[in-house]
């Protein structure tokens, strides 16, 4: 590449708009979709040419533009789903990203117009999808609020990439995945729950201690048995941890494992405590029914307690000073 082709690369906030089941429209009625594609560019080039942006190309049914703000893009493209809100011939899709792009007879070309056209495809019907560098350009704006979805891999790209979905100003929302929010808070539940039997365990452990003689070997046992309890509360802490930080957004391989042994450790418990409920049993009554009830209310009360602490520390750190 010469010289003169690299000095007209530029850094830019990319756009790209692809028309939502286009593909079956042109199939079933093609005079509509010309009419369609048509309609697009009369609808949006004005809204683009307005935020001072520069109709790049059409591609089919998608276009592409480019703003030399990232914010001017992702307000172009507010005001481009919110103009086709009420229009009810086509839906779009918008998927923005910041990179470098350089012209060459009249066509655009660089990676990262590749990067915009598969972040766009991440986008729910009349939504806007953006990429992290975006999102760290308008982080600061409070009217834009967005919602991580995920690490997406990208056709063609080596690196995963961040993807986000704007869900202020009436956007459509992403289909967000509760699954790994699930088991990361199952997780956090049960390494609080292990955790607090450890602890009272430890205490009658030393109560017992100072009352009684306790033979070398059952000490030993003991100490085991401390030790395998705290050792997977931490793991089971550790995992929930781990996974909702994924899940938020923080792309660590090392992660990705323990996200994945999160939901084993999460099934393994559920497993258990299906198959034996009872970790407190009492028997004095002679109804048995009554002494099963009363059995189950207590073990309920008890497994309560970790949602109780987790609640009370959240109400506290949410708190605001006065």
């Amino acid at each position: 590449m010469s010289t003169k082709q690299i000095s007209q690369k530029k850094l830019k906030a990319i756009v790209f708009t692809d028309i939502v089941d286009f593909t079956k429209l042109s199939a079933d009625d093609e005079q509509k979709a010309l009419e369609v594609i048509d309609r697009q560019r009369d609808l949006l080039k004005p809204i683009v040419l307005e935020h001072r942006g520069e109709w790049l190309k059409e591609i089919g049914d998608g276009l592409l533009f480019s703003f030399d703000s990232s914010l001017d893009a992702v307000n172009c493209s507010i005001k481009i789903q919110q103009a086709l809100k009420d229009v009810d011939d086509f839906k779009i899709r918008i998927g923005i990203h910041q990179g470098d792009i350089f012209i060459k007879d009249g066509d655009v070309y660089g990676d990262d117009v590749n990067i915009a056209s598969r972040v766009e495809g991440f986008s729910p019907e009349g939504g806007i999808t953006i990429s992290d560098k975006i999102y760290k350009d308008i982080q600061s704006i409070k009217e834009i609020k967005t919602k991580f979805i995920g690490h997406k891999p990208l056709k063609g790209v080596k690196q995963e990439t961040k993807v986000r979905c704007i869900i202020s100003n009436d956007l459509p929302n992403y289909k967000y995945n509760n699954f790994p929010h699930f088991f990361g808070s199952l997780n956090i539940y049960f390494g609080t729950l292990v955790l607090i039997i450890a602890i009272m365990f430890t205490i009658a452990n030393m109560l017992d201690f100072l009352h009684h003689q306790i033979q070398m070997t059952e000490e030993k046992i003991t100490l085991l048995m401390i030790f395998s309890c705290f050792n997977i509360a931490i793991i089971f802490l550790l995992f929930g941890y781990s996974t909702l930080s994924f899940n938020k957004g923080i792309a660590i391989k090392s992660q990705q494992l323990i996200y994945y042994g999160s939901i084993f450790y999460g099934l393994l418990m559920i497993s258990y405590l299906t198959y034996d409920f009872g970790l407190i049993s009492f028997n004095y009554s002679e109804n048995k029914l009554e002494t099963i009830i009363l059995n189950i209310l207590a073990n309920l009360i008890f497994f309560s307690i970790p949602l109780i602490l987790i609640k009370s520390i959240k109400f506290l750190y949410n708190k605001p000073s006065s």
